[in-house]
């Protein structure tokens, strides 16, 4: 694989501050004012493989709430059942990784989302902040820094084809 040229490494380095900033100021507006670890692994997928499927909006959005949802479900089985939590966590995990599998969703940094549910004693209102801003903020950096005109664009990003989003098999 060849290096980007430097116009596109300025545009990867710009576009992952410029959103995990923006997602740090929209988050400060919540409960919760930080950004998820999660987040920065995003940002190496979004602005280093933005063509790549994990960097597509299916994998990227569905994985992280799809892994969310699983892990908030898990972490309440917890506070309902007890017994070792490293358990429930591991286990927690296993099923987003099973559960993206399963819907075509995969996103690697995603993967961490059922750790910090857990780290951080979150419940549903992890949803709203710091999940859903983080999301948006990170998604809308990415479309506009992916479809610069070239060579700064990876674009198009998300794939298109004539037709519409392409479907991935």
């Amino acid at each position: 694989m060849k290096p980007p040229p430097p116009r596109r490494i300025l545009v990867q380095i710009i576009g992952t501050a410029g959103a995990l900033l923006l997602a740090n100021a929209a988050l400060s507006f919540t409960r919760h004012p930080w950004l998820l670890p999660s987040f920065g692994g995003s940002c190496v997928i979004l602005f280093g493989m933005p063509r790549g499927i994990m960097a597509q909006p299916r994998s990227f959005i569905g994985g992280h709430l799809l892994s969310t949802v699983v892990g908030i479900v898990f972490h309440e089985a917890y506070g309902w059942l007890g017994g070792p939590v490293g358990v429930w966590l591991a286990f927690a995990v296993g099923t987003a990784l099973a559960a993206m599998a399963a819907t075509r969703t995969i996103h690697s940094p995603a993967g961490a989302n059922p750790v910090v549910v857990f780290v951080e004693d979150a419940g549903w209102n992890f949803l709203a902040a710091p999940l859903l801003p983080g999301l948006a903020m990170l998604f809308l950096v990415a479309y506009a820094a992916n479809n610069l005109r070239g060579p700064w664009g990876a674009g198009p990003w998300p794939r298109f084809t004539r037709w519409g989003i392409r479907a991935e098999r």
